[in-house]
């Protein structure tokens, strides 16, 4: 048996993917993933022993010029798909979502090999929609995705998650990280290639927070690493700040609140540590996906959320300076994320495919 795992783009869609070929290979199916990846992701592929492919990958344009180009393009992408799967031979395709799925579920359907998708957003992307009818099951993470599904299955199992190597007591994690076991610790995250708005109001709320009260750990995406660790220094705050940093698992495990962007996968995460967060939706985000994720968790009340456009840097060192103060607010907000935890999503999700191949 062989599983082929469709995923590009950024983290968001490709630690899912990740994720899932591991738990696969756990099982002693032989798995491959195909799509595109960032050279930080596929050394993370790599490390973990997984095979990715790197294959023509093709979106709609938005201009009227990339129009001329794009039949060209995603014949492209849909031959290099048919190669790969007919030299490979799949018993499944599973696609993570995203324009990256669009050419190897094409051919996935055409050769008749059952097709499965794995949507993290509450809002399923526009490839998900397109072939939720013809999929085996789409698994999802939020309970509302399936209003905008037509699959035969449906399965709320949640986004699978990287193994996390480290999950330690939070003082532990502060120790580790050479931070103040007793200061408020936030943690600032932008995704898997920063996030630049976040990190200018990062850096303006430290004009009106008290280093002897508040610390960073800040993942700043490489552009914006010098920039925020002289930023760090020059206002003599504490921090531990790198452009990217592969072992979350010891991050989460210090933070006392997160200050991230509202990917599906960071939610997931947030969730699985049990972490009180401000969302900052992406604006740009396809359909404004990012948003609808934000305003579930803080119905929930995991969350809250906050719009870019309304925010700055004093208002941001306002929030954070309320919750630091607010204890019985702060517990209440992790116990709530807690509780929207799924229990082994990729555990889960390979048993019932594996289930279904073996009829």
């Amino acid at each position: 048996m062989k599983i082929v795992i469709a995923a590009g783009g950024t983290g968001g869609h490709l630690l899912p993917a990740l994720a899932l070929a591991q738990e696969f290979k756990s099982a002693g199916i032989t798995t491959l993933v195909i799509g595109r990846t960032t050279a930080i992701l596929q050394a993370e592929f790599h490390k973990a022993g997984i095979p990715f492919l790197e294959i023509p990958t093709v979106r709609l344009p938005g201009k009227k010029t990339g129009f001329i180009l794009f039949p060209f393009r995603a014949g492209q992408a849909f031959f290099s798909a048919a190669a790969c799967l007919l030299r490979f031979r799949p018993s499944a395709v599973i696609g993570m979502g995203g324009y990256a799925c669009a050419a190897p579920a094409t051919v996935a359907a055409l050769l008749r090999i059952p097709l499965y998708f794995c949507e993290q957003n509450l809002l399923p992307g526009k490839v998900t929609r397109a072939f939720s009818r013809i999929s085996s099951a789409v698994f999802t993470s939020f309970p509302d995705s399936s209003r905008y599904l037509r699959a035969k299955k449906i399965m709320e199992f949640g986004n699978p998650l990287r193994p996390f190597a480290e999950k330690n007591e939070k003082i532990a994690a502060k120790r580790k990280l050479k931070l103040d076991e007793k200061k408020f610790t936030v943690l600032v995250l932008g995704g898997s290639q920063g996030a630049h708005r976040i990190n200018l109001n990062i850096s303006e709320s430290l004009n009106y927070l008290s280093p002897q009260e508040v610390q960073f750990i800040h993942l700043t995406g490489a552009d914006d690493l010098l920039e925020m660790a002289e930023a760090y220094e020059r206002k003599k705050f504490q921090n531990y700040s790198e452009g990217f940093f592969p072992e979350m698992g010891l991050l989460y495990s210090a933070a006392d609140l997160v200050i991230c962007r509202a990917g599906a996968t960071t939610i997931a995460e947030l969730n699985f540590f049990g972490l009180p967060s401000i969302l900052i939706p992406y604006p740009f985000a396809a359909e404004d996906h990012q948003r609808l994720n934000a305003n579930f968790s803080a119905g929930c009340g995991a969350a809250i959320l906050r719009e870019e456009s309304s925010l700055n840097g004093e208002k941001l060192a306002q929030e954070i300076k309320t919750l630091a103060g607010d204890r019985p607010k702060l517990n209440l907000m992790a116990e709530a994320s807690q509780r929207l935890s799924h229990p082994e999503p990729a555990k889960r999700i390979v048993s019932l495919i594996l289930s279904d191949l073996l009829r």
